[in-house]
């Protein structure tokens, strides 16, 4: 991920904004929240933030990388949703109830406020970074409204065509608007003409293969700079301490001897090699789904080993197939060549078989129902090699 967070620094040296995009389980979430988690805690040295993949519980550090923008940042959160909306991200009217009756007031919402902070001769803060989650799990073009026109630093305060904000909604008096609440307790007043500030950047994500997400609006998308996070088997075999220079090996060998991480491995390549072919890179399965099933030392009773082949199981019936189904849904042949029904082991029992009547042996050309983790133990071995092949 480190090349990833080089990618974001750069876009916001040359005033960009930025956008994750990829299958679920390539870690964009995880790497915002951990650069959120970096910019938020006071920096050790002035500038400067480092990402180490390896170490898991700290793997940002502050020493030589600089951080382009000025110091120091207030970073927001949020994510949107189908109930998330322009009021809550730039500007909404809130009902407040007092002994003269009842009245709508102004409320700054995110993207406002962070104007408005920059803008507060009081602030300690120089920049402002706004971390969005699951961009496209909300109306994204109508929550940024006309800010949308702001996401372009060409508009902004100090760019080639600085425009005001477009503020009808607020009554003016004497060239100030009404008193604006903000998030933060404070209030304020706009002046008449207010420029948005330069120095507000969005880091975002959106992921690549859910139906239920409203497509990103064009107009939005070219306002940022697109950052691919595919699926990595060298995360997968970082995460694992797997020697990938030994699993070319491991694959010439005995497959009957492949052990559950290496087996892992192979079975995400083969996976996602599928599903590239059949639907389309976007849909392919991230590394992050197998993450869950932690690296063994090796036992003389073989007990370790055994329990990563019932984990592997367990994520395979709970998070991996669950996300073949979905991909494949209306393409039922397809799934049956993924998982090699037809082809099944020459000797001993598979996971994968065919649906049969009771009592006969007709059997349809549908999946039979199976929970591969209750299966016997050299089942799931035997059934997860073959399907690497």
């Amino acid at each position: 991920m480190a090349d990833k967070l080089d990618e974001i620094l750069n876009s916001w040296a040359m005033g960009r904004n930025v956008l994750l995009y990829g299958p679920p389980a390539t870690g964009k979430t995880r790497l915002i929240s951990e650069l959120f988690q970096a910019l938020n805690k006071p920096p050790q040295s002035s500038r400067g933030i480092l990402l180490d993949p390896s170490e898991s519980g700290t793997p940002f550090s502050r020493p030589t990388q600089e951080i382009p923008i000025p110091q120091p940042t207030k970073v927001v959160w949020a994510t949107f949703h189908q109930s998330f909306g322009y009021e809550d991200f730039v500007l909404g009217l809130r009902p407040e109830v007092s002994s003269e009756g009842t009245r709508l007031r102004p409320w700054a919402g995110i993207f406002l406020d962070a104007a408005l902070e920059l803008a507060d001769p009081d602030s300690e803060y120089k920049s402002v970074v706004i971390f969005i989650d699951e961009i496209n799990r909300g109306n994204a073009a109508r929550i940024f409204g006309e800010f949308m026109t702001f996401l372009d630093f060409d508009y902004r305060e100090g760019g080639r065509s600085t425009l005001p904000l477009p503020l009808r909604q607020l009554a003016y008096k004497d060239s100030r608007s009404e008193k604006v609440f903000r998030p933060v307790g404070k209030e304020a007043e706009i002046p008449e003409g207010f420029t948005f500030p330069k120095d507000i950047y969005i880091v975002s994500t959106m992921n690549s293969v859910d139906r239920a997400a409203v497509p990103i609006d064009s107009a939005l998308a070219r306002r940022f700079d697109r950052i691919e996070m595919r699926p990595s088997l060298d995360a997968l075999a970082n995460h694992w301490g797997i020697d990938e220079s030994t699993i070319l090996e491991s694959i010439e060998g005995d497959r009957d001897s492949l052990n559950p991480l290496v087996t892992g491995y192979l079975l995400l390549d083969k996976l996602n090699i599928a599903i590239a072919s059949d639907l389309g890179a976007e849909f392919e399965l991230g590394h992050g789904l197998l993450t869950s099933i932690q690296a063994y030392e090796t036992s003389t009773d073989g007990k370790e080993e055994n329990d990563a082949w019932r984990r592997l199981a367990i994520t395979w019936d709970d998070i991996i197939f669950p996300q073949l189904e979905d991909r494949y849904s209306g393409r039922p042949e397809q799934l049956l060549n993924l998982l090699r029904v037809d082809s099944a082991p020459p000797t001993g029992d598979y996971a994968w078989n065919y649906r049969t009547s009771l009592g006969s042996s007709i059997s349809a050309r549908t999946l039979a129902p199976v929970r591969v983790n209750e299966l016997n133990i050299e089942v799931i071995k035997r059934s997860f090699r073959w399907l690497t092949g």
